[in-house]
């Protein structure tokens, strides 16, 4: 790691389109002004550390063959947490309440609960998910990743950071609703469609 000492108004520069300006020193606190491209994901670390936490919360780990899916989808930059896992096989869990079972390819005992964002979570904010991977609503289907302990503990939801997926090019990618205010482990009983709890 490269560490450098800066002044309130200097700078540093990243590439050639990454600059961090410190924008003040004081009370213990350093405020840092970030210029980067739209396409660059910037998030506070105790937020991408939190997501990281709840994926691997969430790996449903299950001995034996792979159940039978669909075409797998690539996640460039893999998962938050599990970057090694690039490409994941949607298989249906349970068709009838949009819940989708993630297996990785590379691990296939590496297995996410998935929920139809639009099913399960009314007023989630789909738009912005879509907007934050770059692409249209209507080509993507957004998911959110289920935390299912399987000690009878309560299951949770990750709403700060769910899954696009495009359907045209079988791609997705896992960004962050930072300024959102969403939970990365939502009690189900609390933000979930009551009526597709049953049997959670």
């Amino acid at each position: 790691m490269l560490t450098f000492t800066r002044r309130a108004g200097e700078r540093i520069v990243i590439g050639h389109d990454i600059e961090i300006t410190v924008v003040d020193v004081g009370g213990g606190r350093v405020r840092l002004g970030v210029s980067a491209p739209r396409a660059v994901a910037i998030h506070r670390g105790e937020v991408v550390d939190r997501i990281e936490a709840e994926n691997q919360r969430a790996i449903q780990a299950s001995p034996g063959p792979a159940p039978e899916g669909e075409m797998a989808f690539t996640f460039r930059d893999g998962l938050f947490g599990l970057r090694a896992h690039t490409r994941f096989v949607p298989c249906d869990l349970d068709g009838a309440r949009s819940l989708r079972l993630f297996v990785s390819e590379e691990d296939s005992t590496v297995r996410l609960v998935v929920a139809d964002a639009a099913t399960w979570f009314p007023g989630y904010p789909l738009e912005d998910a879509c907007t934050a991977a770059g692409v249209g609503v209507d080509d993507a289907i957004v998911g959110v990743i289920l935390s299912i302990p399987g000690d009878g503990t309560e299951p949770s939801a990750n709403l700060l950071a769910p899954l696009v997926l495009s359907m045209a090019t079988r791609t997705g990618v896992q960004v962050v609703l930072d300024a959102s205010g969403l939970s990365a482990s939502a009690p189900l009983s609390e933000v979930a469609n009551p009526a597709l709890l049953a049997g959670v």
